[in-house]
């Protein structure tokens, strides 16, 4: 509900430099005491680690894990890139080309930004220690809070890339920064189990010490820590600690569903979101409207959207029906979305998907062969098209109140915790108890309000196998676009089964003369997607072999 303001990052971007509240002489070096010397200082110093978070999430340049903006939706079932070669059609070539995704470009590369990012935070912690006495212990323990937040989701990234479970290979733990000095780099990698202990502990620092979300002057906030650890803890399997932590954050009462999916996105003010990050236009902003929005989409200024990836039909078909029923794809009636039959479906695949006709600022959608917004089929006609490839856009996340994102930028929220997927995470967990009962009508609750009725028609669940496989499609559909797809199938060990030899199909909607449209379906793949056994563990960069001769490399690689 609470949000950080990525404006206060401006200075802290700077190092300290033009802060008037710190009172800096610009003609004057600063040790490091300065950042120090009153908690002022202090907190423009730990602003400059709440970029990390953003840079990994789906507006950000390490959108699919490592040091590429991709969207990491775009290695599966859900989403599909127009281009086929490198840069925006990164997602296609690691998923159709042997080889691709290898230790030299390594595209899921979490080791290298975020050891980067742990130095600068053990030396924020030294740095702390060095200079305790300045601050009472609620201040101490506050900033000490903050810095071990972001240590832990730096070392969560790294795991989830590179943990190797058949090596048992985890991270290489630096908790001082004299452990991360020249003399000391030869330094083994933990096992996996050590790994996340690290993690687990700087969690539960960080939860313990942070401040409620109305004192925390929407910086991070207890329950955020909470949220992270319910997330680090199920990938780390460990799911009585990520249960404990959603219940903490039932028992604040501060969160709750709200009545129009949509809605959550649009601001950080809205009681599903538990912590975002706020935008500004015209002074910090991203650039998803213009990577992403249709071709159509023309700006005040003359300029158009990117037309980067569009969902697949696999996608839309995995929408149920507006009783909660699963679609039956023999259902050519419904299965090729129109204004005519959206309202069939499930509610979110109006909010979360374009289509041919569909409104947006105005204008019905011309995603027909020859239209607006889809010039170029089949796939791999043309090496990068600017248009979907599928006959449908995301719609979710877009902004559609903005009218020039390319002069303007885009500055709609990055919402990075909220309830529905601590829900999940809940259900998950009380399925591996074997409360079968209570996973699925945690899974009910939020398919009610989503669908607006509680009479929704919900799977039963009589087993760990079902179970699984309600609230992965459940998370599919939820989390659609916000970077959970590929690390999920991955996690559970299903990725292989969904992904292996798969091929993705769209619409092709064909204008007839009288106006009308008819449906082809049509290939986006010109050869079926791979996912080879040593996708479950990305390889660590050369360089930390080459330069440590301790340091373990994972096996296959």
């Amino acid at each position: 509900m609470k949000r950080f303001s990525i404006l206060i990052l401006i200075s802290a971007l700077f190092g300290l430099a033009g802060c008037n509240a710190v009172d800096l002489d610009p003609n004057k070096q600063y040790d490091v005491s300065y950042g120090f010397k009153n908690a002022a200082n202090v907190e423009l110093y730990l602003n400059s680690f709440y970029p990390m978070i953003y840079d990994f999430g789906q507006f950000g340049s390490n959108a699919l894990g490592g040091s590429n903006s991709n969207m990491s939706d775009g290695l599966t079932d859900v989403l599909k890139y127009g281009s086929i070669v490198a840069g925006t059609g990164d997602c296609n070539l690691i998923m159709t080309v042997d080889g691709q995704q290898s230790i030299s470009q390594n595209y899921f590369d979490a080791w290298t930004t975020c050891y980067g990012w742990i130095r600068r935070i053990n030396e924020f912690l030294s740095g702390l220690e060095t200079y305790k006495g300045n601050f009472s212990d609620d201040e101490y323990n506050r900033f000490r809070g903050e810095a071990l937040f972001f240590r832990a989701y730096a070392y969560f990234l790294i795991l989830r890339s590179h943990a190797s479970v058949k090596d048992d290979l985890g991270a290489i733990l630096y908790t001082d920064i004299a452990q991360m000095t020249p003399a000391n780099k030869r330094q083994n990698r933990s096992g996996v189990e050590q790994s996340w202990d690290r993690v687990r502990d700087d969690i539960v620092f960080a939860a313990t010490y942070l401040p409620e979300p109305g004192s925390a002057r929407g910086r991070l906030n207890r329950y955020a820590a909470c949220a992270l650890q319910a997330r680090t803890m199920l990938y780390a399997g460990r799911y009585d600690l990520a249960k404990s932590a959603v219940e903490a954050i039932l028992a604040s009462n501060l969160y709750h569903y709200i009545d129009n999916y949509a809605d959550i996105f649009t601001s950080t003010s809205n009681s599903e979101v538990i912590w975002g990050y706020d935008f500004s236009m015209g002074s910090l902003t991203h650039l998803f409207d213009s990577h992403y929005s249709q071709p159509g989409d023309i700006c005040v200024s003359g300029s158009y959207g990117g037309g980067y990836a569009g969902p697949t039909q696999e996608f839309v078909d995995s929408y149920d029906y507006a009783d909660g029923r699963p679609f039956d794809i023999s259902d050519t009636r419904n299965r090729f979305v129109t204004n005519e039959t959206v309202a069939n479906r499930d509610p979110r695949l109006a909010a979360s998907v374009l289509y041919n006709g569909a409104m947006w600022k105005g204008r019905a959608l011309e995603c027909y062969e020859g239209g607006l917004d889809q010039k170029y089929m089949p796939y791999g006609q043309v090496n990068s098209p600017g248009n979907t490839v599928t006959g449908y856009y995301m719609r979710k996340l877009l902004d559609e109140s903005n009218t020039d994102f390319v002069i303007n930028g885009s500055y709609q929220p990055w919402i990075e915790f909220r309830y529905a997927e601590m829900m999940l995470i809940y259900a998950e967990c009380l399925a591996h108890e074997g409360d079968f009962t209570g996973a699925r009508s945690t899974v009910h609750e939020l398919r009610q309000h989503r669908f607006g009725r509680d009479d929704v028609y919900t799977p039963e669940v009589t087993s760990w196998d079902s179970a699984l496989d309600l609230i992965l499609k459940e998370r599919c559909t939820e989390l659609c676009f916000e970077g959970h797809r590929f690390w999920d199938l991955r996690r559970t060990g299903r990725a292989a089964e969904v992904l292996n030899n798969k091929t993705y199909n769209g619409v092709l909607w064909h204008k007839q003369p009288d106006g009308s449209f008819t449906a082809e379906l049509v290939s986006c793949d010109m050869g079926a997607h791979k996912y080879p056994e040593r996708f479950d563990r990305f390889p660590i960069p050369q360089t930390e072999v080459s330069n440590n001769s301790l340091a373990r490399q994972n096996s296959d690689w």
